[in-house]
């Protein structure tokens, strides 16, 4: 019951975003974010504590509060956009430029699949809009809905933007096929690993970081391509196609070379536009007792 309840309340809210004009509920999804910072100190005393992590002396308290009142509005206009994602898929061309494209093309053209490698950055969701508007099939593995009625609901709103929503569990058959077909497959980098990930810097402290992307990589001969979709203003996008990473695949650290590389360049990436990452996500924990080192 208190799952289909959920499931009302959303459609509910999709139904008036939908309803509104852009910019209107986006102001809306702002002054939302705003509240929420208030309302929930734990997630704001975990941003504030990441954000401090990051940039350590080189900003002013309030220069730390602005960024993660940032990321609130940041992350509550990711959820709106994903609810009006009919409404922007209509005209998506006017709204989204696509840059530096050519080195997608370029890598889809060696025939052995591009591993895209993304993070809770801008508008991640509306990243999903690659396929839409370049017609390479893409595949993006996501995290399930403990609610099963807003799962579904969420995944149909991913399939407008023609990507391929692959659960977590068990996603790993299904991004290798798809890599082995040639197509692409989009993976988040910038979340806690856990035992899974290996032990290296990100903003200059150890924390446990996935390596799936580099050994695909390796296993599949795939292109690896960092990407980000930014907002520019309400309703408008940038999406950014970063140079494909290179790296010696014979060499003996080359798991914790490829990984390191992907961390700073997310890193620079998040530098340059910290109000629009997921700050609010316990980025660093103590070390698992079992993580591998980096080399």
């Amino acid at each position: 019951m208190i799952h289909f309840l959920e499931y009302l309340a959303a459609s509910a809210l999709i139904a008036l975003a939908k309803a509104l004009p852009v910019r209107t509920a986006a102001w809306i999804a702002c002054r939302f974010a705003d509240l929420s910072y208030w309302i929930l100190p734990a997630r704001r005393r975990v941003a504030l504590g990441n954000v401090g992590k990051a940039f350590g002396d080189s900003l002013a308290a309030s220069e730390k509060r602005s960024i993660v009142r940032s990321a609130f509005r940041s992350a509550a206009l990711s959820m709106m956009e994903l609810f009006i994602v009919e409404k922007t898929a209509a005209t998506a061309r006017q709204h989204f430029k696509l840059l530096n494209n050519e080195r997608l093309e370029k890598a889809f053209a060696a025939g052995k699949g591009v591993i895209l490698v993304i993070a809770h950055l801008g508008s991640w969701e509306y990243l999903s809009f690659l396929p839409f508007l370049t017609g390479q099939p893409w595949s993006v593995i996501v995290k399930d809905i403990k609610n099963p009625h807003l799962d579904r609901l969420i995944t149909k709103k991913r399939k407008v933007m023609t990507v391929n929503p692959v659960p977590k569990n068990n996603s790993i058959k299904t991004v290798l096929r798809e890599l082995k077909q040639g197509r692409g497959a989009a993976i988040l980098i910038d979340q806690w690993a856990g035992d899974d990930g290996i032990w290296t810097d990100f903003f200059g402290t150890p924390t446990s970081t996935t390596s799936i992307p580099a050994r695909l990589a390796r296993a599949m001969g795939s292109a690896l391509v960092p990407a980000c979709c930014l907002r520019t203003s309400p309703g408008e996008y940038e999406i950014h196609i970063g140079e494909p990473v290179s790296w010696d695949r014979d060499a003996r650290d080359w798991e914790s070379t490829v990984t390191k590389q992907l961390n700073a360049i997310l890193e620079q990436k998040i530098r340059e536009h910290p109000g629009q990452w997921l700050w609010g996500h316990r980025r660093w924990k103590p070390k698992p007792a079992n993580l591998r080192e980096t080399a």
